[in-house]
């Protein structure tokens, strides 16, 4: 032997399958609806926590993020049109990511959301850069919409499958195989 510890796969516990039915849920509904399911999946998978306290918080945390992120966004978008219209001196975008994370850690510290900078920093950033000019306020109101459904859809299933609940199910089905 080499002396050093194998890795050992973990078992798949009831929060990663409940993490990847959120998931898989948004993905049905959003492919029923004839639309891009990657928000929604994504905050699925943020929204689910090991119960409803924890989901409140990781889905908050996400969906708070998103919104500051992207009503910021959008708000330092426009005023970038304002003294560039045609959308060409990108530069002018860097003194206004620098504003834009600062008013963001302030925003999220006002609403006692501190966790939220994260991914609203990742929402800005995408609105500033990486978003064609004519389409900025529908990507942020669509990537808020998005991360909306799939957090709140891992809370309905958090909810409506509590560990609790899936722990007595799991006990019954082991004492029926006992029998």
């Amino acid at each position: 032997m080499d002396g050093h510890a194998h890795p050992h796969f973990p078992g798949i516990g009831f929060r990663n399958l409940k993490s990847a039915f959120s998931a898989a849920l948004c993905a049905a509904i959003y492919f029923l609806i004839d639309r891009n399911p990657t928000f929604a999946c994504i905050g699925a998978v943020y929204g689910m926590g090991n119960d409803m306290g924890h989901s409140w918080q990781q889905g908050g945390n996400r969906l708070i993020g998103t919104i500051i992120g992207g009503f910021l966004g959008m708000g330092l978008f426009w005023f970038y049109l304002l003294i560039d219209p045609p959308g060409e001196r990108r530069a002018l975008l860097i003194p206004l990511t620098f504003v834009g994370v600062v008013v963001l850690i302030c925003l999220a510290q006002m609403f006692h959301w501190p966790t939220a900078v994260q991914p609203g920093s990742v929402v800005l950033c995408i609105i500033l850069f990486n978003t064609p000019v004519d389409t900025y306020v529908s990507y942020a109101l669509n990537r808020m919409v998005d991360t909306g459904v799939g957090v709140v859809v891992s809370m309905v299933i958090n909810y409506l499958l509590p560990r609790e609940r899936l722990d007595r199910w799991k006990a019954a089905l082991q004492a029926r195989r006992g029998r």
